[in-house]
């Protein structure tokens, strides 16, 4: 019998400045940024295109992510967080 398996996520890679912005959040930034990095990791193309560049930008009401999703979106590597 064939395993059944969850959604297709890409593998989310952090760029050391995001790295050192989430060890200084607190917990409860962490959660909220957790969950908006795995809807970026089902999906990167839920946020923006920066204009002639390479980054992408997710925003919602408390999350700003800056990212660099590969072609075939099967890595993403996050540059800069926020959570407000």
């Amino acid at each position: 019998m064939t395993p059944k398996h969850g959604p297709w996520r890409a593998h989310v890679v952090l760029h050391d400045v995001a790295e050192r912005q989430i060890d200084a959040m607190s917990d409860a930034d962490r959660e909220v940024l957790d969950a908006a990095i795995v809807r970026l990791s089902l999906d990167h193309r839920i946020g923006d295109r920066v204009e002639d560049k390479l980054e992408w930008e997710y925003r919602d009401d408390r999350v700003r992510i800056v990212y660099i999703p590969t072609v075939i979106g099967t890595i993403i590597l996050v540059a800069y967080v926020e959570v407000g």
